[in-house]
């Protein structure tokens, strides 16, 4: 797309996954809390065992599910804190019946702050299993990688917040970005609370195709 308006596109992955067991083989009174696409993958990957009812953040996890034919109750935007809150909304309608809320999530999620608040939320609607599904890490020779791909003017584009953090950690204060793209609010969140001062504000997208030809130039 960007390669035929004469822009050069280098591809740098700044994350790498290893998969572990689903660790729920049988639904029970349940919700899952489904915030990330690669949790999703994990479930497939695990055969799809039976789910019960399944809220998930909006719209690039939500829409991965009802690519799988799985219709989420719930889909929020804004990431997962918003998605707890208005899950806990909807529980409050209900009447809060007993339910378990089981979180499948990535080996960074329990180090979240944003995870963390949600919850806090959570809590509030009955007991909450949340289990690492996946492991997230950064890919050998990262470093080499982003120096050689921010030695010249740049801009950058994220799909998820683990990435943003193994950017950061890999890279050596380059010149600043032109730009950056965020997929999803807690993406753009997190581009927010690592960027240096004087570096520009996260532009969230929730097509990041569609965004990019927007603000490339």
């Amino acid at each position: 797309m960007l390669d035929a308006r004469g822009v050069p596109v280098i591809e740098v992955p700044c994350v790498e996954t290893t998969w572990r067991a689903w660790p729920w083989p049988s639904p029970a009174r349940d919700v899952t809390f489904f915030t990330s696409r690669r949790a999703v993958e994990a479930w497939v990957r695990a055969g799809r065992p039976p789910l019960h009812e399944v809220v998930a953040v909006s719209p690039a996890t939500s829409g991965a599910l009802r690519a799988l034919d799985v219709v989420p109750v719930l889909e929020v935007e804004g990431g997962v804190v918003a998605l707890a809150e208005h899950l806990a909304a909807r529980w409050d309608v209900l009447g809060r019946p007993p339910t378990q809320v089981r979180y499948p999530t990535s080996s960074a999620g329990p180090g979240s702050t944003e995870q963390e608040r949600a919850l806090q939320v959570l809590g509030q609607l009955g007991e909450i299993d949340r289990r690492v599904v996946y492991d997230v890490r950064a890919p050998a020779g990262l470093e080499a990688a982003l120096e050689a791909a921010t030695q010249f003017s740049w801009s950058a584009t994220f799909a998820n917040p683990s990435a943003v953090s193994h950017f950061f950690a890999a890279l050596d204060a380059p010149r600043p970005p032109h730009h950056v793209v965020c997929l999803g609010q807690s993406t753009a969140r997190a581009w927010n609370e690592l960027r240096p001062p004087a570096w520009p504000v996260a532009i969230p997208s929730r097509d990041l195709k569609s965004t990019l030809q927007e603000v490339t130039p």
